[in-house]
């Protein structure tokens, strides 16, 4: 059996990067295939050899570093790829992977980590934060996203078995696509390296927050409220686009901006930190489950698929307000209980063993042959 891998982009180490990652180590002999690669940052687990980078996309990338000017190739390019020799295509989609085409005798599974959020749920908030007032940019991306939206309805029917990261996330396949056959499969998560060492590490005097560094992330409101909280160190993990913007908003030396060589790196400072705070709305941050494995409470906010993977005051600790109103009293709650030990470590370790990588690999074996 010949299986190809899909993916959209291979330009990070993310979370849904782990997800392509274990596609890659279930069926090693798999090439993978992407939109836009770069090498010099995800050579070490996504090595040129196995990587397979569609012509016009790569080299508008190059030029412009940059993958947002790549979005009027993205369905070109990802219709250009000739999968007809595979007998199965695993694709990880979050934006336009599973716009491929493939033969009727080819299986397409698609792991949908969501319909993707700029076209759909989140166009609105997309808009704005792109400086979407601008009369060109409304002109030609209200013309764009028409288009891409249904461009990705007709593609959606192509899917052969479309398998879904979590329920919230399953609610916008049936709401956008019209699928009620999709069954939720939740991401592979590396709850064994977290748990190893988690005895030999003493926790420092540090929380911290793990995210992209968007627009999206809303890493400036947490750094707004702990610019409030001055004796409370926060390290902020991760690089992107938007670091030199947040780093300006700091006013305090208790806020650290790190980033990790590799993912032994990572779990030293998940390891040391005292607990985690999670402050934006995903549909599943396997980074979560990964720091309850590292058994750490997690303190965040009280919305969509978190209570899919936690359990409310046993592993975890809410703020409400989507205004963000409440989180400094709520944190200090938080705070306190972490210091008098109110939360078990074996109950929140126990709860991210269900999320572990041998599930995932069975139940992607089970499809994929059966």
């Amino acid at each position: 059996m010949k299986v190809a891998i899909l993916h959209e982009m291979l330009i990070k180490k993310g979370w849904a990067e782990k997800v392509v990652e274990k596609f890659m180590r279930i069926f090693p002999e798999a090439p993978i295939y992407t939109l836009i690669y770069d090498e010099n940052k995800v050579w070490d687990i996504f090595p040129a050899s196995k990587v397979k980078v569609a012509n016009i996309t790569q080299k508008v990338y190059k030029w412009t570093k940059n993958q947002r000017f790549c979005l009027p190739f993205m369905s070109m390019a990802i219709e250009s790829f000739d999968f007809s020799e595979y007998d199965v295509v695993l694709c990880s989609s979050s934006w336009f992977a599973h716009w491929a085409i493939t033969k009727p005798e080819t299986k397409f599974i698609v792991y949908y980590h969501s319909p993707s959020w700029y076209l759909w749920h989140q166009t609105n908030e997309y808009k704005k934060m792109i400086w979407f007032d601008k009369w060109l940019k409304w002109y030609f991306l209200n013309k764009l996203f028409l288009k891409f939206r249904i461009w990705d309805y007709i593609a959606s029917k192509r899917v052969d078995i479309p398998l879904i990261a979590s329920k919230v996330a399953q609610k916008r396949i049936i709401k956008y696509y019209k699928r009620n056959d999709s069954k939720v499969l939740y991401p592979p998560v590396d709850t064994k390296s977290f748990m190893e060492k988690t005895k030999e590490y003493n926790s420092k005097d540090y929380y911290i927050t793990i995210s992209a560094l968007t627009e999206w992330k809303k890493v400036d409101l947490i750094i707004d409220k702990f610019n409030k909280m001055p004796d409370k160190k926060l390290k902020i993990v991760w690089v992107w686009n938007q670091e030199e913007n947040l780093k300006k908003l700091v006013k305090w030396n208790n806020i650290e901006f790190v980033w990790y060589k590799s993912w032994e790196d990572l779990f030293k400072i998940v390891w040391e930190s005292i607990w985690w705070i999670f402050t934006w709305v995903e549909d599943f941050w396997i980074a979560i489950v990964e720091c309850m494995a590292a058994w750490k409470a997690i303190f965040g906010i009280s919305e969509w698929w978190i209570k899919e993977t936690v359990l409310e005051w046993i592993t975890w600790e809410f703020y409400n307000n989507i205004d963000w109103s409440d989180f400094i009293e709520k944190f200090k709650i938080f705070d306190n209980n972490i210091k008098n030990n109110v939360y078990n470590e074996e109950n929140i370790k126990n709860n991210a063993l269900r999320f572990s990588e041998e599930e995932f690999e069975n139940k992607i074996k089970e499809i994929v042959y059966n």
